[in-house]
């Protein structure tokens, strides 16, 4: 059994194999935590394999991008602000770096089907890999000169793995379907790309989120479009339009999770639709920065915030609250869909 060695106050006293519910301070309390007992207790998983003597952690960084590989549970791969791209083989044990120097990872996607395909998207280049990180090539979908004009979002169609699409800050969609070497839009929407989902069962159903102009869907791969957010919803929930995260829901054919400024809608039916998540706080008061869903038990869900991780094990009727293990926000949630007791959180720091 491996040991590891965290770079941490001298003042804490870690006994090797423990784990550790403990809110640091400072700036040593970023990256990855890892709880096998769904979320009561967590411990920092941040340590980097490496040659020589020196040991190396991204115990300090913000996370801007956090995904699980399909085909593999113990793989993950996680994006930063400042230090490039980390993947883990080994469930967190211990992890690589690479793409670093080169920006901010702007989202990650890994292909359901070919083990060591990875696309990343950083500012308005798509990089890819085809030998599990060790070579890189990349290209760029549209070539304005607008700092802001940033791929948001990248996603892979499950059925042909070819085809990729990917959402910007530009209001487009675009879609590669030669495995990212030439691209052409699909859309463009009235705001801000944020997130692009394709429905694993029917990849025809594509789902695009902007920042504050609705939710999108098309279920003939592009082809039209219908707001899922009708008028009626609109005037009943204030903010509902803020997008905040979007998930699918992987224990129906064809079901979401939308987490709003308002607050938590469920769509068991592709978004004709939808339910209410009723939540401990008020509508329009509690910013959510992520959601998960347990893929074996579609009454199990999460969301964290910027203080503390909710679950619920009754579909959202009633809740558990749990402190973060860190002072950052809980961006991102990941659930392993063999043990869904082990989560995965990643934090960021939350400009106010």
């Amino acid at each position: 059994m491996k040991k590891l060695l965290l770079l941490i106050p001298a003042a804490i006293l870690i006994l090797s194999g423990c784990v550790v519910n403990i809110k640091t301070s400072g700036g040593v309390d970023g990256g990855v935590y890892k709880s096998d007992n769904s979320g009561d207790l967590w411990e920092q998983a941040t340590l980097v394999y490496r040659v020589g003597d020196v040991v190396k952690t991204f115990s300090t960084v913000d996370l801007s991008a956090m995904v699980l590989d399909p085909t593999d549970r113990q793989a993950i791969y996680i994006g930063t602000e400042e230090k490039g791209m980390y993947y883990t083989y080994d469930g967190g044990v211990g992890w690589h770096q690479t793409l670093d120097n080169l920006g901010r990872i702007n989202d990650i996607a890994v292909s359901p089907k070919e083990r060591c395909i990875i696309y990343v998207a950083i500012g308005n280049r798509v990089y890819k890999s085809t030998d599990c990180n060790r070579h890189w090539n990349y290209q760029l979908i549209e070539t304005r000169d607008d700092p802001n004009n940033q791929i948001n979002s990248l996603t892979i169609d499950g059925y042909d793995t070819d085809v990729i699409y990917a959402g910007t800050s530009g209001k487009g969609l675009f879609r590669s379907e030669d495995g990212g070497l030439s691209w052409h839009a699909v859309k463009f929407f009235d705001g801000r790309v944020a997130k692009v989902l394709v429905n694993p069962n029917d990849t025809r159903v594509i789902y695009a989120a902007t920042d504050d102009k609705g939710i999108f869907k098309s279920s003939d791969r592009g082809a039209s479009w219908r707001d899922l957010l009708t008028k009626q919803l609109r005037e009943d929930k204030e903010n509902l339009e803020i997008y905040r995260d979007l998930i699918l829901d992987p224990t129906v054919s064809d079901g979401i999770l939308y987490a709003s400024q308002y607050g938590l809608l469920r769509s068991a039916d592709g978004g004709n639709t939808f339910e209410e998540i009723p939540l401990l706080t008020p509508p329009s008061t509690t910013a959510i920065y992520s959601l998960a869903i347990n893929p074996r038990n579609g009454q199990e869900m999460y969301y964290g915030i910027a203080t503390a991780l909710y679950r619920s094990i009754d579909g959202g009727q009633n809740w558990t609250t749990r402190a973060l293990p860190s002072s950052r926000a809980a961006r991102f949630l990941l659930i392993d869909p063999e043990e869904p007791a082990r989560l995965y959180l990643g934090v960021k720091k939350i400009k106010k």
